[in-house]
């Protein structure tokens, strides 16, 4: 199985999500394409969180990384995205594997991160 290898970058001081094209360990930086695609520009990983693309989409096709707060249509709640153990997981439980999530739950959606959003992780009644 062939899974693509992605990363984004959310930008702590500017609160920007960016699409991340290189990956420096040497030099401790990452580069990234603007909001527009147009422009690149280079942090340093002390000044972002890198996210990991968990392999899978949502219903929208839009693709689900690490820190992502997705909602499963059979459930009432908003999960968040984690990676531990060498596997995706739901938070705080990590070890339902994503995968396993996705089957037992149903088709889910991306609505937010963790980042730009925290207020989706507030628990509802």
């Amino acid at each position: 199985m062939k899974r693509d290898i992605k990363f984004r970058a959310y930008i702590k001081d500017e609160g920007r999500l960016l699409n991340v094209n290189l990956i420096d360990f040497d030099d401790e930086y990452v580069r990234v394409w603007d909001e527009y695609g147009e422009d690149e520009e280079e942090w340093l990983f002390k000044d972002c969180e890198l996210m990991r693309y968990t392999g899978m989409d949502d219903v929208n096709g839009k693709p689900i990384y690490e820190g992502d707060i997705v909602k499963a249509y059979r459930t009432c709640k908003s999960d968040l995205i984690t990676f531990a153990n060498g596997s995706f997981g739901i938070a705080p439980d990590y070890w339902h594997s994503f995968e396993s999530f996705t089957n037992f739950y149903g088709k889910c959606e991306v609505i937010g991160n963790k980042f730009q959003n925290p207020e989706l992780l507030e628990v509802s009644e």
